[in-house]
């Protein structure tokens, strides 16, 4: 049997500080007879102009398959067109990491959600006076809470205006405050979902201080997962609800390189196996 080789991909920056989860991908991936190599992005040279050696670095052939986790969907389409197995596809990478085009896909298949629009900042605050306040700002492509404001008045977020991105999601203030639903997919199927809460700020997420705990999915809040998973195919993704003041889940983000700090935090589920056997089983 020939040994299958993928590339696991991260930015620099983030190597470090995912340096756990990527030690079970690869303990996990040998189990499964595949051997994983750790990539930096800066690193990948893209031979666009051929058909073969298409992904090199430091004259390395290229991988039998990539898992891109270095929020890149573009690696992922050029993947896809060469005939390289990339977890996640295109399509669900592009969706995953940009919350505007998310909302849009996922409020065609009737997921209650914030009122949500995208709108730009240079016109935010000059003709769009009509919007009524407090407010949530988010960048499209941020992640973990970062590029997420809470604004207060018209005349607090001009004062912040140099510090939003050009391009903005806008939402009203909805959900219950500091509390939100991460669901975990592997292969559209649910492993586990985990509730994030926090005490002090409007964000729940754990790499801003939020605590977290094990979450049994209702029957109903099972369905609409389902009916997010039935709408296109999803290889490893988070998706993160808001919980109204009536406990209805309302879509909010999904995760393309989805963080798993907590639910290895309150489980014993080693979803970086799950992944890595779904993988195997993929590509054989």
């Amino acid at each position: 049997m020939t040994l299958k080789i993928g590339w696991v991909v991260y930015r620099k920056k983030d190597i470090i500080r995912n340096d756990r989860f990527i030690g079970f991908m690869k303990a996990a991936a040998q189990s499964f007879g595949l051997t994983l190599v750790v990539v930096p992005y800066e690193e990948i040279q893209v031979n666009v102009s051929s058909v073969d050696n298409i992904f090199t670095r430091n004259g390395e052939k290229t991988p039998d398959f990539i898992i891109n986790r270095s929020v890149s969907p573009w690696l992922n389409e050029v993947a896809e067109v060469k005939n390289i197995p990339c977890f996640n596809s295109a399509y669900v990478a592009r969706i995953a990491n940009d919350k505007r085009l998310a909302h849009a896909v996922i409020s065609s298949i009737g997921i209650p959600m914030l009122t949500s629009k995208t709108i730009h900042s240079s016109a935010l605050f000059y003709h769009h006076n009509h919007l009524p306040t407090p407010f949530i700002l988010k960048d499209p492509q941020g992640r973990g809470g970062t590029g997420v404001k809470y604004i207060e008045s018209l005349e607090k977020g001009k004062l912040m205006s140099s510090m939003l991105s050009e391009e903005l999601l806008y939402q009203p203030v909805g959900g219950k405050k500091g509390q939100d639903l991460r669901v975990y997919l592997v292969g559209n199927e649910i492993v586990a979902a985990v509730l994030r809460e926090s005490a002090t700020d409007f964000r729940a997420n754990i790499s801003i201080g939020g605590s977290s705990r094990l979450y049994t999915l209702t029957e109903e809040e099972t369905k609409i997962v389902n009916r997010i998973s039935d709408s296109m195919h999803m290889d490893f993704v988070g998706i993160d609800f808001l919980i109204d003041h009536n406990g209805r889940l309302l879509f909010n983000e999904m995760e393309d390189a989805v963080g798993c700090r907590s639910l290895y935090m309150n489980s014993s589920i080693n979803i970086a196996s799950i992944f890595m056997e779904y993988v195997a089983e993929s590509i054989s």
